[in-house]
């Protein structure tokens, strides 16, 4: 027999889970349990076509030009790797992932705020931390890559987050990743 109280509860205990992953979500939480949930959310969704990742129009030619010059480039995200691979192999100007050799880092690598991660990351790598240049958006990873003895660049892109009189002072600043591209002779 099927007890009407019991199906109630599970259906009320259902909703306060979505709506904690919701507000969790919402309030842009970078916990790893959190972003593998989302990376299979997504799963379905890019493989119908309803979500397709989106790129600026500077991200194409910037991996071009370090694809010819044998510069590697790796993503380091809060989102899983799961996730990540996902929207660069269903980004508006189709499947992107060949840039990356398959070095793709998330939040098991540490938090993005701490210099240990970064320096995990370049071990991982096989490198020193000064032989990697980071780039992001945000003023906390940026001072945790320099803490780690990386080559902090910061990205401003329109929607950003101001930055501090300090950060625009330490840092070098680019409005285009292909300000970040060599000449190559």
């Amino acid at each position: 027999a099927l007890d009407a109280n019991h199906v109630v509860k599970q259906m009320n205990l259902q909703h306060t889970i979505i709506d904690i992953v919701k507000a969790l979500m919402g309030s842009d939480v970078k916990a790893t349990g959190l972003k593998s949930l989302q990376g299979k959310m997504w799963k379905s969704g890019y493989a119908s076509g309803e979500l397709v990742g989106h790129i600026y129009s500077d991200f194409l030619p910037m991996l071009d030009w370090c694809k010819a010059n044998d510069v590697k480039v790796c993503i380091y995200s809060s989102g899983s790797i799961a996730a990540q691979k996902l929207l660069f192999k269903h980004t508006e100007k189709g499947d992107i992932t060949e840039y990356f050799g398959g070095r793709h880092f998330d939040t098991t690598s540490g938090s993005k705020k701490e210099a240990a991660s970064y320096q995990t990351i370049a071990s991982a790598l096989g490198v020193k931390p000064e032989e990697v240049v980071f780039v992001s958006d945000l003023e906390a990873e940026i001072y945790a890559a320099r803490d780690a003895g990386m080559r902090a660049v910061v990205s401003v892109r329109p929607g950003n987050a101001p930055l501090s009189v300090e950060t625009k002072k330490e840092f070098p600043i680019v409005r285009s990743l292909l300000q970040l591209c060599g000449n190559a002779n």
